[in-house]
């Protein structure tokens, strides 16, 4: 259940994150090399948070696909 959890929230600050860039226009500005620098550096550091949420809400033993009783 913390996975679907992890998840969860993963996917809420993604979207968030994604709608702020789309409001920012970074759609209409990646051949631009500053903006192409920032919205990869914004990505990077996405991935990084989302990960970092994951081991936070799942602990030290997340999912496993198969568990011995």
């Amino acid at each position: 259940m913390n996975t679907l959890k992890a998840i969860l929230i993963m996917s809420l600050w993604t979207a968030v994150l994604f709608t702020g860039l789309y409001l920012l226009d970074a759609h209409k500005n990646y051949q631009d090399i500053l903006w192409a620098l920032a919205i990869g550096f914004t990505l990077l550091i996405t991935h990084v948070i989302n990960m970092v949420i994951y081991f936070k809400i799942t602990g030290d033993r997340p999912y496993r696909w198969f568990q011995n009783n």
